[in-house]
């Protein structure tokens, strides 16, 4: 199984390297979530890449939500979010100063996603945001 996930991450990864050469960017958020009592994993991953992603799709347009959740990190509730924007242009269009800031149209989009980022509350109790250790991770699927 651990051999299986890491050749889905290799393969996860080639796409986004290629996507990435091809778009203005690539930019990725983990999480690990502690789910409502009778919700699974694969209920919520369901509700983020059907409602949720788009949803954001179609309040950010030159950018693309994926969501990526190997079976390894199911167990650990854990997923990833992608953004991927069409161009720098597009990138630089929702965050300034190198990334740091959002711009105004940024924010705005993120207004128009309140609504759904409130029904995220019916499948989680707590979501935080994570920083992957690659070399850690890389040696757990061995």
């Amino acid at each position: 199984m651990k051999t299986k996930a890491f050749l889905l991450l290799c393969l996860f990864i080639g796409i986004c390297i290629t996507q990435l050469s091809a778009q203005g960017g690539v930019m990725f958020n983990t999480f690990i979530v502690t789910l409502r009592p009778g919700v699974t994993m694969d209920q919520y991953l369901d509700f983020l890449k059907t409602r949720y992603a788009s949803e954001y799709n179609k309040n950010f347009p030159g950018s693309k939500l994926i969501i990526g959740s190997p079976d390894s990190w199911r167990k650990k509730n854990q997923y990833s979010f992608f953004y991927t924007f069409e161009s720098e242009k597009e990138y630089q269009k929702y965050y300034i100063n190198d990334g740091k800031d959002m711009s105004d149209e940024c924010k705005a989009g993120w207004e128009k996603m309140k609504s759904i980022k409130q029904e995220v509350s019916e499948y989680i109790l707590d979501s935080k945001r994570v920083e992957v250790e690659w070399e850690k991770w890389m040696e757990d699927v061995k």
